[in-house]
């Protein structure tokens, strides 16, 4: 078959048949990709990436150091009833931090009677051992300070209970009020870390019954009131806790019937820092066998609440805060319940935790 000449009819016809064609192959190409992008996406929604493995660059973990106790200290039973019946998921894994340990430097001495001085103690200590020293004064009511200066946490306690001119007279200050004047206390003699400085607090009322404290239903009923001080929250939402449930490392009494730095009628601070840059992180139990463990009587029991039989009805996620220094900052399950009841299991796996040596 003879081909036919070309001319330019013919050449105009060729090329508009290059643009249709041209074109139609562009939107195909633009939208093949974008149908191909599209179902990659919800491919990789479906389907995603695993993560990566926890770092766990620490090692294995030293267990955690809770208070011991015994049979009376727990509940004879424990029964859950959480929302929808369901444990809740905090995925699997969590951070841990390390923990900056004090040393026991040449300056200890003169810097721990400052301090002293600082709060009103201003007579010589009583040397308990080589970390631990103890001021007591007698006005405006009896008063005993105990320091470890090694790292400078320290507790005041005093005869206030006994006190019956403090039940009078009471111009207990708000709530916001009674939390800068602990921190103010404290500041007087120390700076505050920034994660404690930072943390709200909360503040509680009480009454003074037959010289124990008693909580009271409001700040007209209250005598005294008490405020506790954690650190600011993990992740803005993992709360610390320590041995004694969520008191505060921060935590104190406050008077309305003195002034100045005699409002504050008891304190105890404990304060270990922690690096926030030097963290990893480790695979978590599940909660369902961290339930088991709170069924089997294993787990610690922070506040036993009133009642033999303990009813759970929420669990987080927080961190452990021991009262004596530690390694590292780990996480726990915080399982609470009616009446105060409070537990923790420990959340990292078990695997990943020193076996103690059998005796």
């Amino acid at each position: 078959m003879a081909q036919e000449p070309l001319n330019l009819t013919r050449a105009a016809y060729l090329g508009r048949q290059g643009i249709k064609f041209g074109a139609i192959l562009l939107v195909a190409l633009v939208v093949g990709r974008t149908v191909l992008t599209v179902g990659y996406g919800f491919y990789k929604t479906m389907f995603p990436d695993p993560p990566p493995p926890p770092t766990v660059g620490f090692g294995i973990l030293p267990e955690l150091r809770f208070p011991e106790q015994t049979a009376d200290d727990k509940p004879l039973s424990y029964e859950l009833e959480v929302p929808n019946s369901r444990l809740p998921n905090f995925g699997d894994r969590a951070k841990v931090f390390l923990m900056n340990r004090s040393s026991l430097s040449l300056l200890a001495d003169q810097r721990a009677k400052q301090i002293a001085a600082d709060y009103g103690y201003v007579f010589q200590p009583t040397i308990l051992s080589t970390s631990t020293y103890r001021w007591t004064k007698s006005q405006p009511i009896q008063a005993t300070l105990q320091m470890n200066i090694q790292n400078f946490s320290f507790n005041i306690t005093t005869d206030y209970l006994s006190r019956a001119a403090l039940l009078t007279n009471k111009n207990l200050p708000t709530e916001s009020s009674a939390v800068s004047i602990l921190k103010a206390f404290v500041k007087a003699g120390q700076e505050l870390p920034e994660d404690i400085a930072t943390a709200s607090g909360t503040v509680s009322y009480y009454k003074s019954l037959g010289g124990e404290l008693q909580p009271a239903v409001s700040l007209s009923d209250a005598d005294f009131l008490r405020v506790d001080i954690n650190r600011f929250p993990i992740d803005g939402n993992k709360m610390f806790y320590t041995p004694q449930g969520d008191e505060g490392a921060l935590n104190g009494i406050i008077s309305g019937s003195l002034s100045g730095q005699d409002q504050v009628v008891a304190v105890d601070y404990h304060y270990q820092s922690i690096d926030y840059t030097e963290r990893q992180t480790y695979p978590l139990r599940t909660v369902s066998s961290a339930w088991q463990i709170v069924q089997a009587g294993e787990a610690y029991i922070a506040r036993k609440g009133t009642d033999s039989s303990a009813m759970i009805r929420g669990i987080s996620l927080g961190y452990y805060d021991d009262t004596e220094e530690q390694d590292y900052l780990q996480p726990i399950y915080v399982f609470e319940g009616d009446n105060g009841f409070m537990a923790y299991v420990p959340a990292v796996d078990p695997l990943w935790y020193q076996t103690a040596p059998q005796e």
